[in-house]
């Protein structure tokens, strides 16, 4: 059950004003156990998510289940891809304190080994050498597998660790008795160490860690606290709506203090323009979204009639680049003509916007060392979703752009006459993509000001991510 179907009851029961935040209209994956699972609020009370989700403006996405341990937590992530995607900009996992209930060995983090490696000289010397454990049979290797999961999964998400909070006694049934965190486990450690493990992850998997331990004031462990928590009687370990309220005020302070999402970059490129009509819609998307594109125009589409249409893009701050003036198979062709059908475009395109192209896509992609050497334009491929076939649906074209682009690649895209399908995926991925925390920007601003610097034509490269060589 996923908290997408409450997100009326979250508006409804949610107190606080909203605080204006990075978090705002941002999606936020929640995993965990008992404490955050959504059947709380139909059995017995409100969940902190659901207050912090009205204090700060997200949409919560929650996964959690009662009774779930660190090694299940993989397990929520799954869920959670199979059902968004990468569609979610944070991920809060809540867990602990039933590994600690079961007794589970808390472990270590790395074995050690000497080994060789490199050092300056260069000289091959012996050092001591460590490697994470990923053993399901502990805590500390299970936070690993975990960690390792949401990192390779998720790799551009925010992700936030929260510490358990104090435990009191609890009897749910005959066989189910849960003493304090007075008590050790059955393998003789307390509740606080499994407490400093989550920290410890913190330090080792570069993940922000909020203790709410500390931080939430809910001490179960004196009467005065009973107020906070579900039942005084048998049940001490799970807060109430006051204490889950007083959790949720306590996160929603820590969280304005990281980031709600990674900063994303990519560049929208259109092959085989211009043309009056489908190129002009696609100028109609970006100035109606505030972005802009780069146009990989075909030299013998540049007439009085597309010259307008090219003043247009440069006006609403895109770039036009390369795509050769006939279209032909490159490793087919001569030097001379080579350098015929490249600069041929470019003087067109100076002559009508006044700037010379920097960049070429080979047309097919098809290139060889005879033309990475001839042609003095940096080379350029992108993500390709053959969107200039007619065979891929709209929805097929969005699944794969949603689902593949990731920060620093370029979206290849056809602005060839006709081609419907592909504006209306722009009228879907633009707005989503921003959601996401997506900027877009052109292929030279990727290149030049995300990634710093111009790579040198002639390099016998092509380049689909502006940060990978």
């Amino acid at each position: 059950m996923t908290c997408t179907l409450l997100l009326s009851a979250v508006v409804a029961t949610a107190q606080g004003a909203l605080i204006h935040s990075q978090w705002e209209g941002k999606r936020v994956a929640f995993l965990g156990d008992s404490i955050t699972d959504p059947a709380q609020v139909e059995k017995h009370n409100n969940i902190y998510w659901c207050n912090l989700a009205g204090m700060l403006g997200f949409q919560p996405l929650v996964y959690a289940v009662n009774g779930h341990r660190m090694n299940q937590i993989p397990g929520q992530a799954d869920r959670l891809e199979k059902e968004v995607g990468q569609g979610v900009d944070a991920i809060i996992v809540f867990i602990g304190t039933n590994d600690y209930n079961a007794g589970i060995p808390l472990g270590e983090w790395y074995s050690y080994t000497d080994s060789t490696t490199i050092d300056d000289g260069p000289a091959e010397v012996s050092r001591r050498h460590r490697e994470l454990i990923f053993d399901d049979a502990t805590f500390k290797g299970r936070t690993n597998t975990t960690m390792r999961h949401l990192k390779t999964h998720f790799p551009d998400k925010q992700i936030i660790f929260v510490t358990p909070i104090h435990r009191g006694y609890a009897r749910f049934s005959d066989k189910n008795i849960q003493p304090p965190e007075d008590f050790a486990n059955a393998c003789g450690s307390f509740a606080d160490e499994y407490v400093r493990a989550i920290k410890e992850a913190g330090n080792i998997w570069a993940v922000p860690v909020i203790d709410l331990n500390s931080i939430s004031g809910l001490y179960p462990l004196l009467e005065e606290h009973d107020r906070y928590f579900r039942n005084p009687e048998t049940d001490h370990l799970h807060p109430n709506t006051a204490g889950q309220k007083r959790m949720a005020e306590a996160l929603c302070y820590q969280l304005l203090a990281y980031p709600a999402c990674f900063p994303k970059y990519c560049a929208l490129s259109f092959d085989d323009g211009p043309n009056t009509t489908t190129t002009m819609q696609v100028l109609d998307i970006l100035e109606e979204n505030g972005i802009a594109a780069s146009f990989f125009l075909i030299g013998n589409n540049i007439t009085e009639k597309t010259i307008p249409v090219m003043k247009r893009a440069v006006s609403l701050g895109c770039d036009l680049e390369n795509h050769s003036f006939s279209h032909p198979y490159f490793s087919k062709l001569s030097e001379s003509r080579m350098r015929e059908e490249t600069d041929r475009t470019s003087d067109l395109i100076e002559k009508a916007v006044g700037r010379r192209p920097e960049y070429f896509r080979p047309p097919y992609v098809d290139h060889n060392d005879l033309s990475h050497k001839t042609i003095d334009l940096t080379f350029i491929y992108g993500r390709s979703f053959q969107d200039w076939n007619p065979k891929v649906s709209v929805q097929e074209r969005i699944d794969g752009i949603l689902t593949r682009v990731g920060d620093g690649d370029i979206i290849l895209l056809h602005d060839c006459s006709g081609n419907d399908a592909t504006l209306e995926t722009l009228r879907v991925i633009i707005p989503e993509m921003k959601r996401r925390g997506f900027t877009f920007v052109t292929v030279p601003q990727l290149f030049e000001q995300v990634r710093g610097r111009r790579p040198a034509a002639h390099n016998g490269k092509v380049y689909t991510n502006a940060y990978v060589d």
